[in-house]
């Protein structure tokens, strides 16, 4: 994603911030971290919360885009203070420290953009480890599943692949994906215990999904989300 539209974005989660936390003593309104199978509709999902709950979507590219970019994560902290700087920087230094966490600039750099934005609150997290990052007393933390004949179907569809080919790179992606998560933090991927949510897009619509999210983060958090209608 290109600079000017991650920056654009963040412009908007920072007025986003002071309408809905005008006061530096509110407790901020807390995340939601998705984790998704590839092909279990996590961009679709996730974009739906988003918009129902009035937060900022920040998927897997944004989120590379401001570890990458020093200038947007200086913007990301502006009107933070340093007590709250300092909880940022012990919570990062912790999750390299004291759990199974690789070490690179570029996952500390991840990690941190992550912490901020979960610290901050009023974000739909996408992938790159959002759900192993955050912690459970800020953030609603949901796995979007789907058979893998569901996944496949969705995969050729979109790239116009003959089914054997779609099963193929399927597998190949699901490979990846769970090495990336394994290998980096050191959890799987498809382990249950580690979200609030569990939520199968091959049985249930995006809509459908998007209300079962919205209404676990309001009971997960209660009177912390704002109130919003089905279908809003």
């Amino acid at each position: 994603m290109a600079t000017h539209n991650v920056g654009a974005l963040i412009n908007r989660q920072m007025r986003r911030w002071e309408i809905q936390q005008p006061r530096s003593d509110e407790p901020p309104r807390p995340c939601v971290a998705i984790s998704r199978l590839p092909h279990a509709w996590g961009a679709r999902v996730g974009r739906g919360v988003a918009e129902r709950l009035d937060y900022g979507f920040f998927g897997r590219e944004i989120l590379e885009s401001i570890a990458q970019e020093q200038g947007i994560r200086q913007r990301l902290v502006e009107g933070v203070d340093e007590q709250v700087l300092s909880t940022i920087d012990r919570v990062v230094a912790d999750l390299f420290h004291l759990r199974s966490f690789t070490e690179t600039d570029y996952l500390r750099e991840v990690a941190r953009a992550i912490t901020t934005l979960g610290r901050r609150g009023s974000a739909v997290l996408l992938g790159r480890g959002a759900t192993s990052v955050l912690p459970a007393r800020s953030a609603l933390r949901v796995l979007l599943v789907a058979s893998v004949a569901v996944r496949a179907e969705r995969l050729a569809a979109s790239e116009g692949l003959a089914p054997d080919v779609a099963e193929k790179r399927l597998a190949l992606l699901d490979q990846k994906r769970s090495e990336f998560t394994l290998h980096h933090f050191g959890v799987r991927q498809d382990d249950p215990v580690l979200y609030d949510l569990v939520v199968n897009t091959g049985t249930l619509e995006p809509e459908a999904a998007v209300d079962l999210i919205v209404e676990a983060l309001r009971r997960r958090f209660p009177g912390s989300a704002p109130r919003a209608s089905a279908g809003a």
